[in-house]
C-alpha cells in the first residue's frame, strides 16, 4: 500500500470514527446518562461479563490507570451497584460483583444502548454488519497485542 493510500485510508477511518464516536456518545449520555455514565456502563459490563473481576483487571479492560478505576468503583459501591469481596486466601486481592441494582441497572442500560443502534444496523446487509464487527475487533487485538506493532 503506498503512502498516499495509507494516509487516505487512515483519515477517512479518523473522519468516520470521530462522528461515530460522538454521536453515539452524545444519545447514549442523553438517554442513560442519568442512570450510569458511559464508563460506568463499560464497568458494569466488564465486571458482569468477566467472573472474579478485580479493580485491576478492570483498569487493563479499560485501559486506565488504577487511581482513576478506584474513583470508578467508590462510585458504584457508593451507589449500591458493585459489591467488593476479599479473596479467602490473600486479604489484598479484592473481587468486583455486580450487585442486584448493578444487574438491574446494567441491563436497563444496555437494552438502551441496543435500541438507539439497532434503527442504525438494519441499513446494512447482516454480513456487512458481521464484516464490519470483526474487522473492528482484529484492529482491537492488533493494538493490544505487541505482535500488531511488530508486523509494521
Amino acid at each position: 500500500m503506498s503512502a498516499t493510500d495509507a494516509k487516505s485510508l487512515v483519515n477517512r477511518y479518523l473522519d468516520a470514527w470521530f462522528l461515530v464516536t460522538k454521536r453515539f456518545d452524545t444519545q447514549i449520555r442523553e438517554k442513560v446518562g442519568q442512570t450510569v455514565t458511559t464508563d460506568q456502563f463499560c464497568a458494569l459490563r466488564l465486571i458482569h461479563e468477566k467472573p472474579a473481576c478485580t479493580p485491576s483487571d478492570l483498569a487493563e479492560l479499560l485501559c486506565v490507570g488504577k487511581s482513576s478505576i478506584t474513583a470508578l468503583v467508590n462510585k458504584l459501591a457508593d451507589r449500591n451497584l458493585v459489591h467488593r469481596t476479599g479473596d479467602e486466601r490473600d486479604r489484598r486481592v479484592i473481587y468486583l460483583t455486580l450487585s442486584d441494582a448493578g444487574l438491574k441497572i446494567y441491563k436497563e442500560t444496555e437494552q438502551e444502548i441496543k435500541n438507539l443502534l439497532e434503527p442504525y444496523l438494519k441499513h446494512f446487509k447482516p454480513e456487512a454488519v458481521q464484516n464490519f464487527i470483526e474487522s473492528f475487533e482484529k484492529l482491537a487485538t492488533l493494538l493490544t497485542q505487541e505482535e500488531g506493532l511488530e508486523n509494521q
